[in-house]
């Protein structure tokens, strides 16, 4: 399963994720000169539980996972959030 989002909701969600104690595994690498501008990647955990969270300019982001874990998510973060 896949949720597809806004740039500015999946910012939010990364940002809140991160603060709830989700840590990066491994991300798109800061040095590429496109990160952020055409695309971006980050695979967080918590626990046994991973997300991935992909970026493009063309289709935002894009959210990756557990379908039980990722239906919590839909719910939590509103009707914004839709499968793609």
């Amino acid at each position: 399963m896949k949720i597809q989002f806004t740039t500015s909701k999946g910012n939010e969600l990364l940002e809140t994720l991160r603060s709830e104690g989700w840590k990066i595994k491994s991300q798109y690498s800061p040095l590429a000169f496109d990160k952020g501008i055409d695309y971006d990647r980050y695979e967080l955990v918590l626990y046994e539980h991973k997300l991935l969270l992909e970026w493009n300019n063309w289709f935002e982001w894009e959210l990756t996972g557990a379908d039980d874990l990722l239906l919590k998510l839909q719910t939590r973060f509103g009707s914004e959030l839709s499968q793609g």
